[in-house]
């Protein structure tokens, strides 16, 4: 069985993280290191995909940026995981060779790149980190929206009649008294 998370997201106060948290104790991490479109995601999707045909139950961490991108995977079974350790969520080993190493998928790439490409590639990350800080102001706006319309509707709603009918509701579902 695979179980798929998040443990980042872009809101209205910025970015969020729950990298830190993340492989649980004791679980050997490989940060992943590579530039955009190198193969990261695919690594892991590869390696999910191979424990899900051998029987092994996995978790895998979708990125909150990309949801079609894969920032992390943990298979509980062999003690393993695997991290884009890139920015946002950049990630290190606590220490090297003890609980973590690295996995270079630069070294599939034939570096420098051209002139050309070396240009095109900085005006696309200046481009890509002002795109996100403009979502990161239009999520701001629209929390700011929402509240302002919550206080107008919050002294309207009778919150003990509410918490019946969800009491109510809870024990017709789970035929329970609360």
């Amino acid at each position: 069985m695979n179980r798929t998370f998040f443990l980042a997201a872009n809101s209205g106060r910025g970015f969020f993280s729950l990298y830190e948290q993340f492989p649980p104790e004791g679980v050997f991490l490989h940060v992943i290191k590579g530039g955009p479109g190198t193969g990261k995601s695919g690594f892991m999707r590869r390696i999910q995909q191979a424990a899900a045909e051998r029987g092994l139950d996995t978790e895998t961490i979708l990125c909150s940026g990309d949801p079609d991108s894969l920032d992390g995977l943990y298979i509980p079974a062999l003690g393993l995981a695997w991290v884009d350790g890139t920015a946002p969520h950049v990630q290190e080993p606590k220490v090297f060779g003890g609980d973590g190493d690295y996995v270079n998928l630069g070294v599939f790439c034939r570096t420098p790149l051209s002139e050309q490409d070396r240009a095109r590639a900085a005006e696309l990350n200046r481009a890509y980190k002002e795109c996100y800080a403009q979502a990161t102001e239009k999520l701001t706006e629209g929390k700011r929206l929402h509240d302002e319309l919550e206080a107008i509707y919050r002294p309207y709603v009778d919150f003990d009649a509410l918490t019946e009918y969800t009491d109510k509701t809870i024990e017709k579902l789970f035929d329970t008294k609360l």
